[in-house]
């Protein structure tokens, strides 16, 4: 039934859907492909499939095709080719263009040429409109946003003129007009949200010295320029920018746990940041600042970002989001997710998890003590741990699995999770961590990564039967086989 949700998801698209192609020649360059980027980000295919295409190149040729329903934007990208120059290009599709696209790579700012149905959507006079972040220079430690904000002011007047000579020009269709304009409007508003918050770890103190001044200005800008309009999900820009803006409301809220009360649920005794401080308390800020579509968005951004990682009131989230949106595009891609959760949740503790008296431990030492003769794997995590939590979905049974029956046994040391007994417990069933589990005291972390000269979380140790231990060379995302083979290798010694 679900199989059949998505098929006729899909159908509906493709029923009023037009063939668009692209037609591309990249002059003087040695280069195999290219990438386009699918700018309908809200759409839940792009959304939760991906947001890159990568086209081959042939004797510097190739083609791009797609069957769209509504106008929307593509990025083609590549980056630093054979020689040596960069390009990136946005174009604005409608359902039947056929572009043809050309450019020299030994001049890609000078010999970009478009023809074919939509060209006057795509002319390259439109690639001088700034919709990127500026690098800020000097301005980094700036402690109030006046100057920052002046010259936010210099590029979106800018923009403005850009835009009308290009419609004066070159004559584009009244959605390319409508989306544009949308972009030159709401240019100042993303950008100013954007550069606020990275300014906070910039200038730091003197930031948060002034913040009352910093927040005034975003609040004037999000009350001038309404960000639930329907039709600003089509701008790619936007997408990325609420994904963005929903995460700032969430650091703000950490920082000012006070502001929490505004986002309390109803009927409990204990606070929201105490309950879940990221999943429900991002459901509760798109509650109170979103509405329609974008909120519809925003929860789907929620699954996108914490499946596979904190995955914390998922399903109780989900069970709310399809009663609000029970007719969904999103819903066949999150659904199977989420059943996979609770099934997870259902999983109890087993005589296979051992739990070490936290108060025995609190040096490196004590623990190759516990240890002393065994090949073990030690897994330094937290709960809070957004990536320790999805190499354990990804990796943890998969390793077991490979070692079945070999000598080697697996120790986790929860990190900075002190309070938090339940929680932790309750994860440690969840991912059926079969080991042998310590709560770590803030001292016995501190020394366990001087000593293996840990640099953040995961961290992953394999501690040979002599008591010498090596880090893991498996990076993050993990290259598991890289893991198997050291322990593969400690085992031999």
């Amino acid at each position: 039934m679900k199989n059949l949700t998505l098929i006729f998801v899909l159908l509906a698209h493709f029923c009023l859907a037009q063939k668009t192609v692209i037609n591309f020649t990249i002059k003087n360059s040695s280069d195999k492909e290219v990438y386009i980027l699918r700018g309908n980000y809200a759409d839940a295919e792009v959304l939760f499939g991906g947001y890159y295409e990568t086209l081959t190149l042939k004797d510097g040729k190739t083609s791009y095709t797609s069957a769209i329903s509504k106008p929307t934007f593509l990025t083609l990208n590549y980056l630093r080719d054979s020689t040596g120059n960069s390009l990136q290009y946005n174009f604005f599709v409608s359902p039947g263009d056929q572009l043809n696209f050309s450019v020299d790579a030994l001049k890609p700012d000078s010999s970009i040429v478009v023809t074919g149905v939509g060209a006057n959507n795509n002319h390259p006079d439109i690639q001088t409109l700034k919709v990127l972040w500026p690098k800020l220079g000097g301005h980094k430690q700036d402690s109030l946003p006046s100057e920052i904000w002046n010259i936010i002011k210099h590029r979106s007047q800018s923009n403005q003129k850009i835009l009308q000579a290009y419609i004066d020009t070159h004559k584009p269709t009244k959605e390319f007009i409508s989306a544009y304009s949308l972009c030159v409007k709401y240019y100042p508003t993303w950008l100013y949200v954007q550069l606020k918050g990275s300014q906070k770890f910039y200038a730091r103190k003197a930031y948060y010295r002034n913040e009352e001044a910093w927040q005034q200005l975003e609040d004037s800008l999000v009350n001038a320029t309404p960000l639930s309009r329907p039709e600003l999900l089509n701008i790619p820009t936007h997408a990325y920018f609420l994904s963005n803006y929903l995460l700032r409301l969430k650091e703000r809220i950490w920082h000012e746990p006070a502001l929490a009360k505004n986002y309390e649920l109803h009927g409990q005794t204990v606070g929201i940041l105490q309950i879940d401080g990221e999943n429900l308390l991002r459901e509760k800020i798109i509650e109170k600042h979103f509405s329609g579509n974008t909120a519809e968005f925003l929860y789907a951004v929620i699954f996108k970002e914490s499946i596979g990682e904190k995955e914390d009131s998922l399903p109780e989230i989900f069970k709310r989001f399809k009663e609000k949106y029970p007719k969904s595009q999103y819903t066949p891609f999150i659904e199977p997710q989420v059943q996979k959760m609770i099934e997870r949740s259902k999983r109890q503790l087993t005589s296979d998890m051992k739990f070490e008296d936290a108060k025995s431990y609190s040096t490196f030492g004590d623990v190759l003590k516990l240890i002393k003769g065994k090949t073990v794997l030690l897994d330094m995590w937290g709960t809070w741990c957004g990536p320790c939590r999805q190499e354990l979905l990804a990796n943890s049974d998969s390793i077991k699995l490979h070692f079945k029956g070999r000598p080697v046994e697996f120790l986790y040391i929860a990190n900075h999770d002190s309070g938090k007994d339940a929680k932790w417990k309750e994860l440690i069933a969840y991912y059926t961590l079969t080991g042998t589990h310590i709560l770590a005291s803030e001292d016995l972390t501190r020394d366990i990564m001087k000593n293996i000269q840990g640099e953040g979380y995961p961290t992953y140790v394999i501690i040979k039967r002599d008591g010498t231990y090596e880090l893991s060379k498996a990076g993050y995302p993990m290259k598991r086989e890289v893991l198997i083979e050291q322990i593969e290798n400690a085992l031999k010694e």
